[in-house]
């Protein structure tokens, strides 16, 4: 019995272990996290549409052809958007 203790709780640390290591694994990114990001025309002023889709959080600016993108929020962009993870 003494035997089987000692397996026995050196493997359910293990085993808590892993599942926890899985349980605070980031998820990946899904198309319906993504938003279309917008980006302000320097002449007008208006919000273009592209056909990029960013993240609302993050570390690294949304970019297309190198401007920065941000959501549309009813007539205007104002909220930076962000790569997606991978």
């Amino acid at each position: 019995m003494t035997k089987f203790k000692q397996f026995l709780v050196p493997a359910v640390i293990i085993l808590m272990g892993a599942g926890a290591a899985f349980a605070t694994n980031t998820a990946k990114v899904s198309d319906s996290d993504l938003v279309t990001g917008y980006y302000i025309d320097s002449s007008t002023g208006q919000c273009i549409e592209t056909n990029k889709g960013c993240v609302r959080v993050g570390t690294d600016a949304c970019t297309w052809s190198s401007h920065e993108l941000y959501e549309l929020s009813g007539t205007s962009c104002v909220d930076m958007l962000f790569e997606p993870e991978q």
